[in-house]
């Protein structure tokens, strides 16, 4: 169990012990008697309190023992801190998990920490729906403070649903518009209706319902809310749950009484598993971003390589769960198609080796398509990500492949021509590409004849494509005049 530091007051959180049973025992009953003798004399001890104690230290029939009882009157609390990020499937899902249990073990109350400026995705409407639906109570508080934490979107939506609704003196919540950033086109949210839909005793006031009007397309400072009537400030969780002791919320249920005792208090926290939290992640517009970006950079190095590697692998990987992210985000997609095109021009760049026109046409087509990926201002990048991000593939691709690619070239001043008929060692498999050792020199090479050639095989050169030697296995016949085959050639 973890707790958060806040600026409250600390709550003495009880922990549950299960203790084992003692299973029996098998022996000779005389192995066993100084475990019976000390059994014994445990229990006339224990006895004799009660019994010189008379009636009122025994129980009465049926009664538990006080420790049962203590037990009885643990009351729970589920947590779910959502710091950062958007309202998205994977956080819906935790949500209804975290409502569920809450609902299935009985517990008094659900607190939802959320820090988020839209949703994505998401079906606000069953969302707020089901919060308000909710048996147990739902406290939504928008922090932590100190973070200027804000709520907007399907964020504000989902806090205007809670029962109880808080937020830390430095939060904002609002605007509702867009509630969703892959909908931009939907229609405007009404405050008032989500707040309608939840469980109140009386109407909001007029200030509130001005409140609420506001709350569509403007962020709300907690101060006006507060002064509104639609919340309460909080410094922090435990603050909150101390506050909230003795409050009473009203449910789809009925009006409940929150008994949030300290000394009866067991809290637990929450948190997005592991496959949630990787597609929460992929949902952040940043992430989306660099995925699509590094995973195209490695095919295209991969392209340059002999065979397919982990730079392969890894470039299809990244590539493919930042295409599926673009299809989450509202994106630009001739934006997108000028990040390819730049990354294109880059390799093309690369290949010519020609560091001039090409060059500033790559470096203008990725930059704008980085700049304009987004079509939601909420999700712009931010133009230092954009600068490093452009700068980054210049250099990669202007100056680092192109000393990979002169390093495979082999050692300056030889003729790539004059290797055939030259014999080598295989130093990564051939399958059908990859590096021959020949002369004291690396080069590339490519495998012409059936299956694959591995590692320590003699091959020899027969032909030439470019800078690519074309191999086949080692014959003294193929072999130019006067030359053998290094033994020693590693």
């Amino acid at each position: 169990m973890r707790s958060e530091a806040t600026n409250g007051p600390s709550l003495p959180f009880r922990p549950m012990v299960l203790l084992p049973l003692p299973g029996p025992r098998r022996g000779r009953t005389r192995d066993r008697l100084p475990a019976l003798l000390t059994a014994a004399l445990a229990a006339v001890g224990l006895a004799l309190p009660l019994l010189l104690a008379g009636p009122a230290a025994v129980l009465p029939a049926g009664a538990e023992p006080t420790v049962l009882q203590a037990q009885s009157e643990v009351r729970r609390v589920e947590i779910l801190p959502l710091r950062g990020g958007f309202i998205d499937p994977p956080v819906v899902a935790q949500i209804g998990d975290v409502l569920d249990l809450a609902e299935r073990e009985g517990a008094e109350l659900v607190v939802l920490q959320i820090t988020s400026r839209a949703g994505v995705s998401v079906d606000a409407a069953a969302l707020t729906a089901r919060i308000a639906a909710s048996p147990v109570p739902v406290a939504v508080y928008v922090g932590p403070i100190g973070t200027a934490p804000s709520a907007g979107g399907a964020a504000a939506a989902l806090w205007l649903a809670g029962h109880v609704r808080s937020l830390a003196p430095d939060a904002t919540v609002g605007p509702l518009d867009p509630l969703d950033l892959s909908a931009l086109d939907a229609a405007t949210p009404d405050a008032v209706a989500i707040l309608a839909a939840t469980p109140r005793s009386a109407a909001p006031s007029a200030e509130a319902l001005r409140a609420l009007d506001a709350l569509t397309a403007a962020a709300l400072p907690a101060e006006e809310l507060v002064a509104a009537g639609l919340a309460r400030i909080s410094t922090g969780i435990e603050p909150l749950l101390v506050e909230l002791d003795g409050v009473e919320v009203l449910t789809a249920d009925g009006l409940r009484t929150l008994r949030l005792r300290p000394d009866e208090l067991q809290v637990r926290f929450h948190s997005l598993g592991l496959v949630r939290r990787l597609l929460h992640a992929a949902s952040t517009a940043p992430f989306v971003y660099l995925l699509l970006v590094i995973g195209l950079g490695l095919l295209l190095f991969e392209v340059f390589q002999p065979g397919f590697g982990v730079a392969g692998l890894a470039g299809v990987i990244t590539a493919v769960v930042g295409i599926a992210g673009a299809f989450i985000l509202p994106v630009r997609w001739w934006a997108v198609a000028l990040v390819v095109l730049g990354l294109l021009l880059y390799a093309l760049d690369t290949a010519i080796a020609g560091f001039g026109p090409v060059t500033l046409a790559a470096t203008a087509a990725f930059a704008a398509g980085s700049w304009w990926f987004y079509a939601a201002p909420a999700l712009q990048l931010e133009w230092w990500l954009v600068a490093l991000a452009t700068l980054s593939a210049l250099i990669f691709f202007v100056f680092v492949l192109t000393v990979v690619l002169r390093a495979q070239a082999g050692p300056e001043g030889t003729v790539v021509e004059e290797l055939v008929g030259r014999p080598g060692v295989v130093r990564s498999t051939l399958n059908p590409e990859g590096h021959v050792f020949i002369d004291g020199a690396l080069w590339r090479a490519r495998w012409i004849a059936e299956g694959k050639a591995g590692v320590g095989s003699a091959v020899v050169v027969t032909a030439v494509d470019g800078p690519v030697v074309l191999v086949e296995a080692f014959d003294a016949a193929k072999v130019g005049p006067g030359m053998a085959l290094e033994g020693d050639a590693s």
